[in-house]
C-alpha cells in the first residue's frame, strides 16, 4: 500500500515538474517577444524588414535547432522546451485557434469588408479548389513518392489554409488600400474554414472513417451549411443577450471570451460541424452589430482582445518555430537533399497556383463590385503566406498511426519548409513590394491633404511659439534647440520612414499669416460665388388657410435657402478630391453618431443604421447616398401600413398605435442625429481652413451640398414637432433626462475624485444612474398619469375644421375619416400635364413641387391639385411629389370638393385656397409677389365676393380683379364685356363691374401688392415658425466635448457647442 502510494505521489510530482518548466519556458518566450519587439520599435526603429511575427518565429526555430543538438544536459528550462515541442497538436488547435479566429472576425470592420465578402468567398471557395488541384496535381506526378488522389488532396488542402498576419499588418501600416487589406484578411479567415473542411473529409477517407459516398456527401453537407447555420444562430443569441447587459465591464469582456471557446468546441465536438466556419460567421455577425457592447466597454473590450491576442500570438509562433525545428531533425532519417529541392519546387508551385485563382477568379472580383489595380493584385498573389493552421493540421497527420511512418515524415517536412520559407521570403519581403509599388502612399488626394495637415499644424506651432516667446520665464530658453521639435522636422523624419517627399513639398508652401488665410477664405465662402448660382429661393407655405398673422408677429423667422446650379463645368472637375474630401467628412461623421450614442442621445438601433449607411456612402463617396439610405427607414413598413388599415378591431388599432408610434420615434432620432452635419462641417472649416487652399471651388460645393441636406433635415424636423408633438415632447424628454444622467455622472466623479465621497457610496450611485439609462435605452420615460403614447388625431391638426361647431366637427370627421391615406417618401401624388381626379389636403407632412431648379413645399392644411380638381379645363401645373418624410393626407375628389362647397363655413377658405394655387401657378411673375406675399393677399387684403345676386361694384384706377369662378360683365362706355372664370383683370380706369350668384371673385389695389412687396418680414419664400427650437444647444449639449476618453481609431475630433443660429444659415 505504502509503495502504490509512494508511486502515485512520484508520478504527481512529476506532473506538477512537467507542468512548471513549461510554465518557466513559456514565460521566457512571452519576456522574449517583447523585448523582440522593444528592439524593433526603439532601436531598430521598425527598419528591419521582416514583420513582428516572422522574426518571433526564426527566433523559436532557433531555439529549437540550437535545443536539438544539446545532448548529455538536463535543466528545467530544456524540460519545458521538450514538453512544448511534444504538445497534442489538438491542444493547440483548441487553445489559440478560437482566441485568433474570432478576434480577426469580431474586431474587423464589418461594413468596410462587406463589399469584399463575395470576392472573399470566391477566393476562399473555387480558389482553394484550383489551390488543391495544383498542388495535388504537384504531389502526383513530380513527387517520386506515388502518392494516391487521395493523399495528395489531403497533402493540398493543408497548404491551401493561408496565414497573412504579417501583410495585413503590414497594409495598415503603411496605409495602402483598405479594401485590400479588408479582402486579404477575409479571404484567410474563410480559406482556413474551407482548406479545413477538405482536410477533414480527405483525412477520413484515407484513415479510413469514411469509406462510403453517402457518408462523404453528408460530411461535406455538415461541415459547410451545419457550420455557417450554428454560427448565425449563436451569433443572434449572443448579440440579443449583450443587447440587454449595459455598461458591465467584466460581464461583457469575458463572455465574449466564453463564447469564443464554447461555440468552438460545441460545434467541433458535439455537432461534428465546421468549428471555424462557426467561429467565423458568429465573429463577422457581432460585428457587423459590434454595439451590442456597451459604449463605456467598447475601448476596454478592444484593448482586452488586442493584448489576448498579442500574447497568443507570440506563444503560437515559437512554439510553432520549435515545433518546426525538431519537425525537419526529427524527418533526416526519411529527407534526403532532393527533399529539398522539392520543397523549392513545391514553393513555386504554390505561387503559380494562387496566380491562376487570381487570374481565373478576377472576371468574378470585378463583377462583384470590387475594383482592384495590377498592384493591389501584384500583392494579392504575394499574401499567400502559410502559417500555425498548417502546422497545426501536418501535426494532425503525423499523429495518425493508420498512415505510414514516410508518408507523415515527407508531410510534415514539406508543410514545415513551405512554412518556413513563406513566412521568412514573403513575409519579409511584402514590405519591399509594398513600397517598390507606391501601395505604401495614399493617393494623391490623401497626400494633399497631409501636406495641409501638416502646414495647420505649423501655423498653431508658430502661434504657440510666438507667444512663449514673449512669456518672461522662457527668456532663458534655447531657441535654436527647439527646432528638433518642429512640425518641419517631423515631417523629415515621417519621410525617412515612408520615403516620401513631404518635406520638400512642406517646406516651399508661403507663410502667410492666419488672418490672411482666414480673410481669404470667408471672402471666397459659396454664398459670394457668383458662377453658376441661380438667384433663387425655396418656399413653403406654413401659414394655415384660414389663419391671417399679423405684420407685428415676431414668432416667424424666414430663411433663405438657395439653389446651387450642379451642372459640369468648364474647368474640369477634381473628382478624386472631391471623393476624399467626401470620405473625410462622412468618417468625421460617424465619429459624431458614435459620440452621440455615448451619450445617450440615440439608440443602438438608430446608431446601426446610421453608421451603415455611413460606410455604405463612404464605399460611393456621396453624401446624397447617406440622406437617402436614411430617408428609407423614414418609409412604413408593408406589413405595417397593411396593419393600420384594419383599424376597425380596437386591438390591432392599439397595436398598430404603438408601432406607427415607435417608427416616428425613430424617424426623429435619425433626423436629430443627421441634423448635426452642418455643425460638423463648420466645425471642419473653423479648425481646418487650410483645407480649402487645395481646390476651394470642390470644397465650396461639398460644403453647400451638405447644407442643402441640413436645411432638408430642419424642415422635416420642424414638421414632426408640430405634427407628433406627443412623440416629440417624449423624445426631447428621453434626451434631457440623458443629458442629466450624464451631467449627474459627471459631477459625481468630480467628487469622487476630489474626496468628498467615499469609494463605496460613489459606485453606489454611478449604479442607481447606469440603471436608469439602460432605462432610456429603450425610451421608457416616466409618463404623467393618465397619459398614454399615442399619436394624434390627423384631422384635428387640420385648421380647415377648428373653427367648426363640435356637432359639425364630428359630421366632418366621420365623413373624411374613409379619404385619410398614408404616402411613403418620393412618392408621386401628381403628375404634371395630366387631368386631376383626387387632390390631397396634407394632414402631415411635406409634399415638394419643383418649379425648374426651384423647389416648393406645401405643410399641414394646405391642398395641392386642388386648382386643376376645381376647373376641369386646368391640367396640373407641375408634379408633386411627398418630401423625405412621411405624408398623411386626406384624398378629395370632386364628389367632396363639392360638398366643401356648399357648406357656408368652409366654402370662403376652400375658395381662397384655389386662388391661391391658381395665382401661384399662372400670374405669379405678373404679379411679381412669393408664395407668402400671395396667401397674405388672398386673406388678408383682398376683398372676396361670393354667392352675391345681380351685384354692382365701382373698381377704381389699377385695381385688380380675379375672376376665380362664373363670370362678370363689365360695362363701360355704354358697352357690356364679359370675363370668364380664371381671369386676371387690371383696369387702368374706373369701372363698374355686374357681378352675378354664380361669381367667386377677389379684388384688391395695386397699394396692397407694394405694401406685401415693402414688408421685409414677407420678403423671403420659406417662413420656418419657432426655428430657434432646433438650436443646437439643445439638440448636443454643451459638454458632449468633455469626453472621458475615446479610442483613437474611432473618433478623430470632439463635438463642439457652437450652435447654428438663422442667421448662420
Amino acid at each position: 500500500m505504502t509503495a502504490i502510494g509512494n508511486v502515485t505521489m512520484g508520478s504527481h510530482d512529476t506532473g506538477e515538474h512537467a507542468i512548471g518548466t513549461v510554465i518557466l519556458f513559456l514565460s521566457f518566450a512571452v519576456l522574449a517577444g517583447c523585448i523582440c519587439k522593444l528592439v524593433l520599435s526603439q532601436i531598430l526603429k521598425n527598419k528591419f524588414p521582416a514583420p513582428f511575427t516572422v522574426i518571433i518565429l526564426i527566433f523559436g526555430f532557433s531555439i529549437g535547432m540550437i535545443i536539438s543538438h544539446i545532448y548529455g544536459m538536463s535543466n528545467d528550462f530544456l524540460l519545458g522546451e521538450k514538453e512544448l515541442r511534444e504538445i497534442n497538436p489538438h491542444l493547440i488547435y483548441y487553445i489559440f485557434l478560437p482566441l485568433l479566429i474570432f478576434d480577426s472576425a469580431f474586431n474587423s470592420r464589418f461594413h468596410v469588408i462587406r463589399p469584399q465578402i463575395i470576392s472573399a468567398i470566391l477566393l476562399a471557395g473555387p480558389g482553394v479548389l484550383i489551390s488543391i488541384t495544383i498542388v495535388a496535381v504537384f504531389a502526383t506526378y513530380i513527387f517520386p513518392y506515388h502518392w494516391s488522389w487521395l493523399v495528395s488532396i489531403m497533402f493540398g488542402s493543408i497548404l491551401s489554409a493561408t496565414d497573412p498576419v504579417a501583410v495585413v499588418a503590414l497594409l495598415h501600416e503603411s496605409g495602402a488600400s483598405k479594401s485590400l487589406a479588408a479582402l486579404i484578411d477575409l479571404e484567410s479567415l474563410l480559406n482556413d474554414g474551407s482548406a479545413f473542411v477538405i482536410f477533414m473529409i480527405f483525412r477520413d477517407i484515407v484513415v479510413g472513417k469514411s469509406d462510403g459516398a453517402k457518408k462523404i456527401i453528408i460530411d461535406i453537407a455538415k461541415f459547410t451549411i451545419g457550420g455557417p447555420v450554428f454560427g448565425i444562430v449563436c451569433g443572434i443569441i449572443a448579440v440579443i443577450v449583450l443587447n440587454m447587459v449595459h455598461n458591465e465591464l467584466e460581464i461583457e469582456i469575458i463572455s465574449t471570451f466564453g463564447l469564443a471557446y464554447l461555440i468552438f468546441y460545441v460545434a467541433d465536438v458535439e455537432l461534428e460541424v465546421s468549428a471555424v466556419l462557426a467561429l467565423v460567421v458568429m465573429g463577422l455577425f457581432m460585428a457587423k452589430h459590434k454595439y451590442c457592447i456597451s459604449s463605456q466597454v467598447q475601448v476596454p473590450m478592444a484593448n482586452t482582445w488586442r493584448i489576448i491576442t498579442d500574447f497568443a500570438n507570440i506563444l503560437i509562433f515559437i512554439i510553432t518555430g520549435i515545433i518546426l525545428a525538431h519537425s525537419l531533425i526529427n524527418t533526416k532519417t526519411t529527407i534526403v537533399a532532393r527533399d529539398f529541392g522539392l520543397s523549392i519546387l513545391l514553393y513555386i508551385a504554390l505561387h503559380l497556383g494562387r496566380l491562376l485563382s487570381v487570374i481565373v477568379l478576377h472576371p468574378f472580383i470585378r463583377w462583384s463590385g470590387v475594383r482592384l489595380s495590377l498592384k493591389e493584385h501584384i500583392v494579392l498573389i504575394w499574401s499567400g503566406l502559410r502559417g500555425s493552421m498548417s502546422v497545426i493540421l501536418a501535426l494532425m497527420v503525423d499523429s495518425e498511426n493508420q498512415i505510414d511512418i514516410e508518408t507523415r515524415h515527407r508531410f510534415l517536412f514539406h508543410i514545415c519548409m513551405i512554412t518556413l520559407l513563406t513566412l521568412i521570403i514573403n513575409g519579409t519581403s511584402s514590405k519591399f513590394l509594398v513600397r517598390f509599388l507606391g501601395l505604401d502612399h495614399g493617393t494623391p488626394e490623401s497626400e494633399q491633404i497631409l501636406l495641409q495637415a501638416l502646414e495647420h499644424m505649423r501655423r498653431q506651432t508658430s502661434n504657440q511659439l510666438h507667444k512663449m516667446k514673449q512669456e518672461k520665464q522662457f527668456s532663458e530658453v534655447d531657441w535654436d534647440m527647439l527646432n528638433e521639435y518642429l512640425p518641419e522636422k517631423l515631417a523629415q523624419e515621417m519621410d525617412a520612414q515612408r520615403r516620401t517627399s513631404v518635406h520638400r513639398r512642406f517646406s516651399v508652401l508661403p507663410d502667410f499669416a492666419d488672418d490672411l488665410l482666414l480673410n481669404s477664405y470667408r471672402n471666397n465662402t459659396i454664398t459670394d460665388i457668383e458662377s453658376k448660382e441661380i438667384p433663387s429661393i425655396c418656399e413653403i407655405d406654413t401659414v394655415p388657410i384660414d389663419f391671417i398673422p399679423e405684420e407685428s408677429n415676431s414668432t416667424i423667422k424666414h430663411i433663405v435657402l438657395p439653389v446651387m446650379d450642379f451642372r459640369s463645368n468648364d474647368r474640369k472637375e477634381n473628382t478624386h478630391f472631391r471623393n476624399e474630401l467626401t470620405i473625410r467628412f462622412l468618417t468625421a461623421l460617424l465619429v459624431d453618431y458614435e459620440k452621440q450614442w455615448y451619450h445617450g442621445m440615440i439608440r443602438r438601433r438608430t446608431l446601426y443604421i446610421l453608421i451603415k449607411s455611413v460606410e455604405r456612402a463612404k464605399h460611393q463617396h456621396s453624401l446624397k447616398l447617406h440622406w437617402k439610405l436614411i430617408v428609407e427607414h423614414f418609409r412604413l413598413s408593408k406589413w405595417l401600413h397593411n396593419l393600420m388599415r384594419l383599424d376597425c378591431v380596437q386591438w390591432i388599432n392599439k397595436q398598430s398605435n404603438k408601432l406607427l408610434f415607435d417608427h416616428i420615434f425613430l424617424t426623429i432620432e435619425l433626423i436629430l442625429a443627421f441634423h448635426s452635419t452642418q455643425t460638423r462641417m463648420d466645425n471642419i472649416r473653423k479648425q481646418f481652413p487650410e483645407l480649402a487652399n487645395i481646390d476651394k471651388r470642390i470644397w465650396n460645393k461639398v460644403y453647400e451640398e451638405t447644407r442643402l441636406y441640413h436645411l432638408t433635415a430642419t424642415y422635416i424636423l420642424l414638421d414632426l414637432q408640430q405634427s407628433y408633438g406627443a412623440c416629440w415632447g417624449i423624445h426631447m424628454t428621453k434626451r434631457c433626462a440623458q443629458m442629466l444622467l450624464k451631467y449627474e455622472s459627471k459631477a459625481i466623479t468630480e467628487l469622487y475624485e476630489t474626496g468628498v465621497l467615499g469609494h463605496s457610496v460613489y459606485l453606489h450611485i454611478l449604479e442607481l444612474i447606469e440603471k436608469k439609462s439602460l432605462k432610456l435605452e429603450f425610451y421608457r420615460v416616466s409618463m404623467v398619469k393618465d397619459h398614454l403614447k399615442a399619436i394624434e388625431n390627423p384631422f384635428d391638426l387640420l385648421p380647415l375644421f377648428r373653427s367648426l361647431p363640435n356637432h359639425e366637427k364630428t359630421r366632418w370627421q366621420t365623413i373624411m375619416k374613409a379619404k385619410h391615406r398614408w404616402f411613403q417618401p418620393g412618392q408621386i401624388l401628381l403628375k404634371k400635364g395630366q387631368r386631376v381626379q383626387t387632390a390631397y389636403l396634407i394632414a402631415r407632412g411635406i409634399v415638394e413641387c419643383k418649379i425648374d431648379t426651384m423647389p416648393i413645399y406645401y405643410r399641414s392644411g394646405n391642398i395641392v391639385g386642388i386648382d386643376a380638381l376645381f376647373s376641369q379645363d386646368v391640367l396640373i401645373h407641375d408634379t408633386y411629389r411627398v418630401s423625405a418624410g412621411l405624408l398623411e393626407a386626406y384624398c378629395i375628389d370632386g364628389i367632396l370638393l363639392n360638398q366643401f362647397l356648399k357648406d357656408e363655413n368652409l366654402a370662403p377658405s376652400i375658395y381662397r385656397e384655389i386662388a391661391l394655387n391658381v395665382l401661384s401657378n399662372n400670374y405669379q411673375a405678373r404679379l411679381k409677389l412669393n408664395r407668402l406675399q400671395l396667401r397674405l393677399l388672398v386673406h388678408k387684403r383682398a376683398k372676396f365676393y361670393w354667392n352675391e345676386l345681380d351685384l354692382s361694384i365701382q373698381l377704381k384706377e389699377n385695381q385688380r380683379l380675379f375672376i376665380l369662378a362664373g363670370y362678370v360683365n363689365h360695362l363701360f362706355n355704354g358697352q357690356n364685356n364679359k370675363y370668364e372664370s380664371m381671369q386676371l383683370q387690371i383696369f387702368d380706369t374706373e369701372t363698374e363691374i355686374l357681378l352675378n350668384s354664380s361669381t367667386v371673385a377677389y379684388s384688391w389695389m395695386d397699394e396692397d401688392e407694394e405694401f406685401l412687396i415693402k414688408d421685409t418680414n414677407l420678403a423671403v419664400h420659406f417662413p420656418l415658425q419657432a426655428y430657434d427650437l432646433l438650436s443646437n444647444d439643445l439638440l448636443y449639449s454643451g459638454y458632449l466635448s468633455q469626453v472621458t476618453q475615446f479610442s483613437k481609431r474611432r473618433h478623430s475630433a470632439s463635438l463642439l457647442d457652437n450652435g447654428i443660429h438663422s442667421s448662420d444659415v
